[in-house]
C-alpha cells in the first residue's frame, strides 16, 4: 500500500510552539501542545489545548497508530491485511482474532460506502492498482486477457469476498474472511489515513480535549477553535505540480467540528508509451480515469467518510460526482456532507464547484503562503 500524499495543509497559526517528532516528545506552548512524526508513509501532526482535559501520553497516540498499521499497512508483512491477502484460496477461509477490531470496523464501513457509490468506492481495487503499476509491482504492459482477469477479483460483494464474525469455542469473537475466486488483493489506503485521524481524534475528545486538530498526510479534523479562538484554517493546494518545496493553495477552508480530506490525480501518476496513467482507477471499468476532475474535497462529519468519498468522486468525475454528493447530502444529512471540485477548464487552468454549505467557509487565494 502507498499510503497517500498530502494534498491539504493544515495551517497552525502562531503560539503552538515549535514542533518535536513523538520520539523526543511534545512541544508546547502555554496550554497548547503540538506532536508530530512519520506514520503510514508519511507525516502527522496532532495539535490539541491540554486545559482541562486528562493528560495524554505520546506512546498513548503512537500505540493507535501501530494498531493501525498492524492491521491494514500493505507494507507491513505481519499486518492482518497482509496476511488475508496472501492467503490462498485452496486453504479456505482465513480466520483470526481481530483484537484491536480495527480491521472489522474498517470493513464494515466500506461495505456502506461501496453500496453508497455504486462500486467507485472499492477496496478490492488492488488487482486493478497492480495491474497499473500503482502498488508492489510496476507493471508497463495491460493485455485485454490481464484486464479481464484482475477484473474478475475485484468487487466488494460477497460473490468476491466477504467478512463475518462468529462465536470460538472460548466464547470470544474471531473475524472469518472467505475469498470465493482466485487474485483478490484488498487495498485500504482510501479510507485508511482517515480512519486513523478519526481514533486519534476520538481518543483526544474522550479525554476531555476540547480543541483539537489531528493530520496524518493531508487527511485532517478539528474541533473547537484554534489557538486564536477562531475556526482552523485548512489550505486546499491548487491543482498543479509541486515546484521545490514551494505549495500553491488555491483556497482556505475554515474548519469547525469537521474533518475534511482532498483526492487528487495530478500528482500521482504514471508515463506509459508517452501516456499519463492517473493512479485513480476506476472500479467498475478497470481502467484508470480519464476526465476533468483534478480534486475533490470532502468535509464530512468523520475524516474516514471524508477520505472515502473524494476517492469516490475522483473515480466518478465531475458531472457523475456532482449528482452523487447531491444525493449523498440529502440521504444523509447527519453527516454533514459538503464538497468542493477543481475542474480542468481545457486551458491549462482550473475551475471549481462547491455545494452550498461551503459559501462563506472557503475562501480563494492565489498566494503562495496562507494570509
Amino acid at each position: 500500500m502507498a499510503w497517500g500524499g498530502c494534498l491539504l495543509t493544515s495551517l497552525l497559526l502562531a503560539g503552538c510552539g515549535d514542533s518535536s517528532e513523538s520520539s523526543g516528545g511534545p512541544a508546547s506552548s502555554g496550554d497548547w501542545i503540538t506532536l508530530e512524526g512519520q506514520t503510514q508513509g508519511t507525516t502527522f501532526r496532532f495539535v490539541w489545548n491540554a486545559a482541562g482535559a486528562q493528560a495524554v501520553r505520546p506512546e498513548q497516540l503512537d500505540s493507535i497508530l501501530t494498531e493501525v498499521d498492524d492491521a491494514v499497512n500493505l507494507w507491513n508483512p505481519q499486518s492482518d491485511l497482509v496476511r488475508i491477502n496472501a492467503w490462498p484460496l485452496d486453504s479456505g477461509a482465513f480466520t483470526w482474532r481481530d483484537s484491536s477490531q480495527i480491521l472489522t470496523l474498517l470493513w464494515l464501513r466500506c461495505e456502506e460506502l461501496w453500496a453508497a457509490s455504486d462500486g467507485a468506492f472499492d477496496p478490492s481495487v488492488g488487482p486493478l492498482v497492480a495491474l497499473w503499476g500503482f502498488g508492489l509491482s510496476k507493471s508497463d504492459e495491460v493485455t485485454p486477457a490481464g484486464l479481464q482477469a484482475a477484473r474478475s477479483a475485484v468487487g466488494f460483494t460477497r460473490d468476491v469476498v466477504s467478512l463475518e464474525e462468529i462465536e470460538g469455542l472460548d466464547g470470544s469473537l474471531l473475524s472469518v474472511v472467505k475469498k470465493e475466486v482466485p487474485g483478490v488483493l484488498l487495498d485500504f489506503n482510501a479510507i485508511a489515513q482517515g480512519y486513523t485521524v478519526d481514533l486519534v481524534a476520538d481518543f483526544l475528545r474522550e479525554r476531555g480535549v476540547q480543541h483539537g486538530m489531528v493530520e496524518i498526510g493531508g487527511e485532517v479534523r478539528c474541533w473547537g477553535k484554534n489557538d486564536r479562538s477562531e475556526d482552523w484554517h485548512i489550505a486546499i493546494d491548487a491543482p498543479i505540480a509541486e515546484t521545490g518545496t514551494d505549495r500553491v493553495f488555491d483556497a482556505i477552508a475554515l474548519v469547525q467540528d469537521a474533518a475534511i480530506c482532498t483526492s487528487g490525480s495530478y500528482r500521482k501518476f504514471r508515463e506509459v508509451a508517452g501516456k499519463r496513467l492517473s493512479h485513480a482507477i476506476d472500479p467498475r471499468t478497470g481502467n484508470p480515469v480519464d476526465h476533468g476532475l483534478l480534486s475533490a474535497t470532502i468535509r464530512a462529519h468523520t475524516a474516514a467518510t471524508a477520505d472515502a468519498l473524494a476517492t469516490a468522486c475522483l473515480v466518478m468525475g465531475p458531472e457523475e460526482g456532482r449528482g452523487f454528493i447531491e444525493g449523498y447530502r440529502q440521504e444523509h444529512p447527519e453527516e454533514r456532507i459538503d464538497a468542493y471540485f477543481l475542474i480542468d477548464n481545457g486551458s491549462g487552468g482550473w475551475t471549481s464547484w462547491m455545494t452550498e454549505g461551503w459559501k462563506g467557509n472557503l475562501i480563494p487565494t492565489e498566494s503562495k503562503q496562507p494570509a
